[in-house]
């Protein structure tokens, strides 16, 4: 049985690790996309002894080790890689990208978010806004504008057309031990207890935008790797099905 029970456990790490490859190939071209693997753990080993008799009539034991063995794996945790992704030139004045770790700030009806997409837009009141139309913040607050060409430094002052300044971005960074964990739409929410510190430089580069960190031929030869572990576990069990079949057939006639 514990064969069966091994096999079951790689198809099982091996259907969330495809997943994941899946859906970070689905957003290869998703602005700022970081990319996310599985990491998976044995359960914990046992130290195997063999304890036999040298012979019918012996009255003691031949005592050895045999080996290190794990009941079973499972996963531990998914990991989000936080690795630069390429910077891709656009030319567009509201299309922004981060150089250096840290995040865009967005305002959303669950509260403040964080972001690495910085391909911005001015709504219909003026009002610096992501993609799914959540106020980009500044040190006061949402940015609001009065042109959509405005010009912008590398530590986030924004500028408009007669040079006067606006606004600076709000652009945080967290420590290592700080945990984002991802929500839909390209949007990070903090760990409760996380304290993040604002960026004096956050080295941003306006007219660029920074794309997905996720290699598309290294995913995808992952996922042929993947694959062939599902299939190869999903013929093990098959095969232990038949014999535990077999034997439960094979018994009952004796």
């Amino acid at each position: 049985m514990r064969g069966l029970y091994n096999a079951a456990g790689s198809m099982l790490v091996n259907q969330v690790r495809l997943e994941h490859i899946s859906n970070n190939l689905s957003n290869i071209h998703s602005n700022g996309y970081k990319r996310t693997e599985v990491v998976a753990r044995a359960f914990p080993e046992i130290y195997l002894y063999r304890l036999e008799k040298t012979s019918p009539h012996a009255r003691t034991l031949l005592h050895g080790p045999v080996g290190i063995a794990a009941e079973n794996i499972a996963v531990e945790e998914t990991v989000v890689l936080h690795r630069p992704g390429a910077l891709r030139e656009t030319g567009r004045e509201l299309d922004l990208a981060l150089q250096d770790p840290g995040f865009f700030v967005v305002e959303t009806p669950a509260g403040l978010r964080y972001t690495r997409d910085g391909h911005f837009h001015l709504n219909g009141e003026g009002v610096l806004v992501n993609s799914s139309g959540f106020p980009v913040q500044g040190e006061r607050g949402a940015v609001v504008l009065q042109t959509d060409r405005p010009r912008l430094d590398r530590q986030g002052n924004i500028y408009d057309q007669n040079g006067a300044l606006v606004e600076r971005l709000l652009v945080l960074n967290f420590a290592p031990q700080d945990l984002l964990f991802k929500e839909g739409y390209n949007l990070y929410e903090a760990a409760e207890g996380a304290l993040p510190e604002q960026l004096a430089y956050p080295n941003i580069l306006q007219g660029y935008l920074e794309e997905a960190n996720t290699d598309l031929g290294r995913q995808m030869t992952e996922l042929l790797r993947v694959r062939r572990s599902y299939e190869a576990a999903q013929k093990i069990s098959q095969v232990y099905d038949r014999l535990l079949s077999r034997a439960a057939n094979e018994l009952a006639n004796l």
